[in-house]
């Protein structure tokens, strides 16, 4: 999929309705219902009607009742990969502009994204819930986006060699519980290596 423009963002791992991710995560909120109005204001707070989002999975947990309703005070166009959490009877009614994977949270979606300072003039972002090791064009400069994790590997020093490489977790309780916009991905990105960890060099 070819973007035109840079108006796109990353996000994963709300967790709606999932009381005990607060606690999982340190997530600076008291309850339910403080986390769900504080992710949809700094949503909307960077997000437009005209932006897209790749949203990398883990919407909601158990509380299915509480999806449709934070889903509906979302701004944007909301492009929706499938987490271990997310179940396609409940995600189809939510009215994402498209869903890739299914139940097992192994589909993804690469996208290439207008910007002359990239590789032939489009930059390659391969999305999908779950880290990956050797992805698309990792030797060419593309970048992997992933989710799960809610920051766990990032955070451990015997993964510093993998988060050295083009790669980002995009667990919103490691992005100041904010969408991060390609722009702020793309600072990211500059700082790190192209590794590639297999026969592609």
């Amino acid at each position: 999929m070819k973007i035109e423009h840079q108006n796109v963002l990353f996000a994963s791992d709300f967790h709606i309705g999932h009381q005990n991710v607060i606690k999982f995560d340190g997530r600076p909120h008291k309850d339910l219902q403080e986390m769900h109005q504080s992710l949809i204001d700094n949503w909307n707070s960077v997000v437009d009607d005209e932006s897209i989002v790749f949203y990398l999975g883990d919407f909601s947990f158990k509380d299915r009742g509480s999806a449709k309703w934070f889903r509906d005070q979302l701004k944007g166009k909301i492009y929706f990969i499938m987490g271990n959490h997310d179940r396609m009877r409940v995600v189809s009614r939510l009215g994402f502009d498209r869903v890739f994977g299914d139940d097992t949270a192994l589909g993804g979606a690469t996208i290439e994204i207008k910007d002359d300072d990239a590789n032939r003039g489009y930059q390659t972002i391969v999305m999908c819930h779950y880290p990956i090791l050797s992805w698309n064009k990792s030797h060419h400069g593309s970048w992997h986006i992933h989710g799960h994790c809610h920051q766990s590997l990032a955070k451990n020093p015997e993964m510093d060699w993998y988060y050295k490489r083009k790669v980002i977790d995009a667990g919103v309780n490691g992005l100041g519980y904010t969408p991060i916009s390609y722009t702020e991905l793309k600072k990211v990105m500059n700082s790190k290596i192209i590794s590639p960890v297999d026969h592609h060099e």
